[in-house]
């Protein structure tokens, strides 16, 4: 492993201050819009938990998803709502089974525009809050669904005067740096015999497979849990657990294996049970990524022209690891395209990166360079600006 840059981090779940390296991540730099340029994945030698070592501080990541937001890009607040989709109609179908009234105080923290909180409200549970560091996904839960709610993460969230009878985080806990902070926080948003429902990709299942290879290990997942580890993070911190289980979830267009918890406050620390299924499942995965990686790494090598350059559209992990790793050659990068505007006018080793309009009469290839989104982008191309540029594609439709 490389040299240290940040202070050692203890174990989120346990606190114990022994790990052991997997696995070693890296990231090439966007220019102002980084967090940072790789990390290590780790196992903790106390408990089993698998996290990122050697990474910035809380606040850091606060400012990243307060100011590089990617959840409120798309259709303006002018267009109609998006109607609610399967994955969040049926993530509101499990959680009500937690909400014990009608009228019970409902808070989701990370809710980006507010599309679970409308599945719950469509079930008849209308006393529902949003909060999301970013002002823009607030104003859309709005907006779009009549949704209220407040901008702050869950540090900066207020007090309420009335403690919520549940608190949900989707997609969030993977996130956070201070997970013993964090849980912190529960003691003043919820009651005791209040809850809070947890929603995480799951570690112990990740498979190479289902996404591109060491997408899991993104630049902002930095918790890897299983079950075991989720129910030890709450279990030792006053949190019974009333359910956990496995589940699938459609993450654009790939599906993501996840882990969910319901936890009741009880004020009462539970025992540790070691994970003995992280370690093994993140093994597991590091191998077949490898396999992957050697196939498109070739499939990008074979794809130009002695001399072609190619255009690379997406600046997201999948470019960023491939710069830092040495599977893309800047030298053959005519330019970047990201549909993001907070990505654009950014520079990647001194490439610009450029709004998908400031390519129409460009005539490179395009490469794809995205798993989740490769036929979203492709139809961008083709039928959103009528591109007729040869498409490198990576992986199978």
């Amino acid at each position: 492993m490389a040299q240290p840059r940040f202070e050692p981090r203890d174990c989120p779940v346990c606190g114990g201050k022994k790990s052991k390296p997997l696995f070693q991540q890296s990231f090439e730099k966007l220019a102002g819009a980084t967090l940072m340029d790789g990390y290590d994945v780790v196992i903790c030698q106390t408990c089993g938990a698998g996290f990122a070592d050697d990474i910035p501080t809380q606040e850091t990541f606060d400012a990243f998803y307060r100011d590089f937001s990617k959840y409120e890009d798309g259709p303006s607040t002018k267009t109609a709502a998006p109607p609610v989709s399967r994955k969040f109609r049926d993530m509101a179908e499990l959680i009500q089974r937690f909400i014990p009234t009608r009228d019970s105080k409902v808070f989701e923290i990370g809710a980006a525009t507010g599309e679970l909180l409308k599945g719950l409200s469509d079930l008849g549970f209308s006393n529902v809050l949003a909060s999301d560091p970013s002002p823009a996904c607030i104003r859309l839960a709005h907006d779009w669904y009549n949704v209220p709610g407040v901008s702050g993460t869950v540090f900066s969230v207020a007090t309420p005067e009335k403690p919520y009878d549940l608190v949900i985080l989707i997609g969030v806990m993977e996130h956070i740096r201070d997970l013993n902070r964090t849980v912190d926080q529960f003691y003043r948003l919820v009651k005791k015999g209040g809850r809070v429902f947890i929603e995480v990709p799951d570690a112990s299942r990740y498979d190479a497979r289902l996404d591109a290879p060491y997408q899991e290990f993104s630049v902002e997942h930095i918790n890897f849990f299983s079950k075991t580890s989720l129910i030890n993070l709450m279990q030792l911190r006053g949190f019974r657990v009333l359910e956990a289980g496995h589940t699938m979830r459609p993450l654009h267009e790939v599906t993501c294996p996840c882990v969910y918890g319901a936890f009741e406050y009880t004020g009462e620390n539970g025992v540790m049970t070691r994970d003995e299924e992280t370690e093994r499942g993140l093994r597991a995965y590091v191998d077949g990524c490898s396999k992957e990686d050697v196939r498109i790494r070739a499939a990008i090598q074979n794809a130009l022209e002695p001399g072609e350059k190619m255009i690379v559209w997406g600046s997201g992990t999948h470019t960023l690891r491939l710069l830092a790793t040495g599977g893309l050659d800047v030298a053959k990068v005519a330019c970047f395209v990201d549909s993001n505007p907070k990505y654009q006018s950014q520079g990647l080793r001194g490439v610009s990166v450029l709004p998908p309009s400031q390519i129409q009469n460009r005539s490179e290839p395009i490469l794809i360079s995205s798993r989740s989104s490769q036929r979203a982008i492709q139809d961008t191309i083709r039928r959103t600006f009528g591109l007729k540029n040869r498409l490198i594609v990576l992986y199978p439709s």
